[in-house]
C-alpha cells in the first residue's frame, strides 16, 4: 500500500509541474510584458502545442497500450521502446524540415497583418515543440516502467530550468519575446540532450519500421482527437487574432490562464471520487445510476459550485496582488462568465464516466468533433460581432452543448436517476444569476461577486445540507 501511495503522489506532482510552471512564470510574464506582446506569445505557444501533438502524434497512448505486451521480457521491451523512439527522432526531423521549408508560406496565410512570423519564433516554437514531445514521451515510459521517482526528478529538471531561465531572459529583455521563445527554447534543448543521453545509455535507438504501421494505424485517431481537443482550448486566441489585436489576444488568454485553477482542481477531486463510482459500477453491474453513486456526483457538483463562487470572488484580488501591470487587469471583467462555465462540469461527469467503463469511446472523437465545429462556428460569429465578450461567450456556450452530446450518446446504453435539483437546476441557476447580475451591473464587481458568492453558499448550506453533514462518511468511503 505505501508503495502504491508513494508512487500515486510522484506521478501526481510530476504531472502538475507543466501547470505550475505556467502559473510561475505568469508574474514575470505579465510584469515585463504588455498584453500585445503577451498576446504574440499566446499564439505562438499555441502553435507550438499544435505542433507537439503532430511530433508525439498519440504515441504515449500507443506505448501504453503496447508496452506491457514485451514487459516481461526486458529485452524485447528495450528493443520495442528503442524502436519507437527511433521512429519519433527521424518523425521529428522530417517535420522540422517540411516546416522550415512551408513555415513562411503557412504564417503568411493565416496572419496578414506581419506582426506574426514564422521565422525566428515560429520556427522556435516547431523546435522546442520536438523537444518537448520528445522528453514527454521518454518521461511518460518512466510510468510504465514502474519509475515514478524518475519520472518525477525529470519533470522537476524541467520546472526549473525553463521557469528559471524564462525569467531571466524576459527580466532582461523587457518588452520582447527574446525572454520567452528563447526561455522555452533553451530548457528545451537542455531536456531533450538530458532523456536522449539516458535513451541511449538505457535502451538505445533502433532505426526500423517495424512498428511503423501498427503505430499509424492505432495513433491517427487519437492524433486527430488531440487536434479536436486544442481547437477547444486554443481555437479563440487564433479568431480574435483575426477579428481585433494581439492584445486583445493577451486580455483573454491571461483571463483564460487564471481560471485554470478550477480547471485542474477539477480534475484533483474527480481523480479521486470516479474510481469509487467505477468500483460501484463493478459491484452493481449497474446500467442505472444509483443513490450510492449520485451521492458522489452531489458532493462535486457542490464542490464545483462552491470553487467556483470563491474564484470569482478572490481572483482580482489575487491578480491585482501579483500583477502591477494595470492593462492585465482588463481580464477582471471577463472572469465571471469564463469562470461560471464551469458549472456544467459536474454534469459532464456523470455522462463521461459511463462511457468510459462500458468502453463506448468510439463516440467520443464524434462528441468532440461536433463539439469543435460549434466552438468554431460561435466564435467566429460571436468575435466579429462583439469582441473580447464574444469570445467569453463562445467559451461558456460550448460546455453545456458538450454535455448535451455526452448524454444523447451515453444514454443510449446507461439510464440516469438524476436528482435534478442538485445537478441540473442549481447549476443553471447559479449561472444564470451570475450572468443576469453581470449583465445588469457591470461596472460593480467586488460587490456582485460577494452576492454570488453568498447566494450560493446559502444554496449550498440548504440544498446540499446532506452532502455537507455526510461529507466525512464520504470520504471515508473514497479513501
Amino acid at each position: 500500500m505505501k508503495r502504491i501511495i508513494k508512487s500515486a503522489f510522484f506521478i501526481t506532482a510530476g504531472g502538475a509541474l507543466p501547470l505550475l510552471s505556467g502559473v510561475a512564470l505568469l508574474i514575470p510574464y505579465t510584469n515585463n510584458l504588455d498584453t500585445s506582446v503577451f498576446g504574440e506569445l499566446a499564439i505562438y505557444l499555441a502553435f507550438s502545442v499544435l505542433v507537439q501533438y503532430l511530433f508525439n502524434y498519440g504515441v504515449d497512448t500507443y506505448l501504453s497500450v503496447q508496452y506491457y505486451e514485451h514487459a516481461q521480457n526486458p529485452t524485447e521491451s528495450k528493443k520495442f521502446v528503442s524502436e519507437v523512439l527511433g521512429i519519433l527522432l527521424v518523425f521529428g526531423l522530417v517535420v522540422i524540415g517540411v516546416f522550415s521549408i512551408i513555415g513562411s508560406l503557412l504564417f503568411d496565410f493565416l496572419f496578414h497583418d506581419g506582426v506574426i512570423k514564422f521565422f525566428p519564433y515560429g520556427f522556435l516554437s516547431v523546435v522546442t515543440a520536438f523537444f518537448n514531445a520528445y522528453f514527454r514521451t521518454f518521461v511518460n515510459i518512466q510510468i510504465l516502467r514502474d519509475k515514478p521517482v524518475k519520472y518525477f526528478l525529470f519533470g522537476l529538471f524541467n520546472f526549473f530550468v525553463t521557469v528559471l531561465i524564462s525569467t531571466i531572459l524576459v527580466i532582461k529583455n523587457p518588452e520582447s519575446l527574446i525572454g520567452p521563445m528563447y526561455g522555452r527554447f533553451i530548457s528545451g534543448v537542455l531536456i531533450f540532450v538530458l532523456t536522449f543521453g539516458f535513451t541511449l545509455v538505457e535502451v538505445g535507438l533502433r532505426f526500423t519500421t517495424t512498428n511503423l504501421r501498427k503505430m499509424i494505424t492505432y495513433c491517427t485517431p487519437v492524433f486527430l482527437f488531440n487536434v479536436l481537443g486544442w481547437v477547444l482550448i486554443y481555437i479563440n486566441n487564433y479568431i480574435i487574432n483575426f477579428y481585433e489585436t494581439t492584445s486583445a489576444v493577451g486580455v483573454y488568454d491571461f483571463a483564460l490562464k487564471c481560471i485554470l485553477i478550477i480547471e485542474y482542481s477539477g480534475i484533483g477531486v474527480l481523480s479521486t471520487i470516479n474510481p469509487r463510482i467505477i468500483q460501484i459500477y463493478k459491484k452493481n453491474g449497474a446500467t442505472v445510476s444509483s443513490f450510492e453513486e449520485n451521492k458522489f456526483h452531489h458532493v462535486y457538483s457542490l464542490f464545483n459550485l462552491a470553487f467556483i463562487a470563491l474564484n470569482i470572488l478572490m481572483l482580482p484580488y489575487v491578480i491585482k496582488l501579483f500583477v502591477s501591470n494595470t492593462a492585465y487587469y482588463e481580464s477582471i471583467p471577463l472572469l465571471p462568465i469564463l469562470c461560471v462555465s464551469y458549472v456544467f462540469r459536474a454534469l459532464y461527469n456523470l455522462f463521461w464516466n459511463p462511457i468510459i467503463y462500458f468502453k463506448k469511446t468510439g463516440v467520443l472523437p464524434k462528441v468532440l468533433f461536433y463539439t469543435a465545429a460549434f466552438q468554431i462556428l460561435t466564435s467566429v460569429l460571436l468575435i466579429k460581432t462583439f469582441g473580447l465578450d464574444g469570445a467569453v461567450w463562445s467559451y461558456f456556450l460550448v460546455r453545456p452543448f458538450q454535455v448535451i452530446l455526452l448524454w444523447l450518446q451515453s444514454r443510449k446504453f446507461f439510464t440516469f436517476n438524476l436528482n435534478f435539483v442538485k445537478m441540473v437546476w442549481i447549476p443553471l441557476g447559479y449561472s444564470s444569476l451570475v450572468i443576469v447580475i453581470w449583465a445588469i451591473f457591470p461596472s460593480n464587481y467586488q460587490i456582485l461577486a460577494l452576492i454570488q458568492f453568498v447566494a450560493i453558499s446559502a444554496i449550498a448550506a440548504f440544498v446540499y445540507r446532506k452532502e455537507l453533514f455526510n461529507i466525512k462518511s464520504i470520504y471515508n468511503r473514497i479513501a
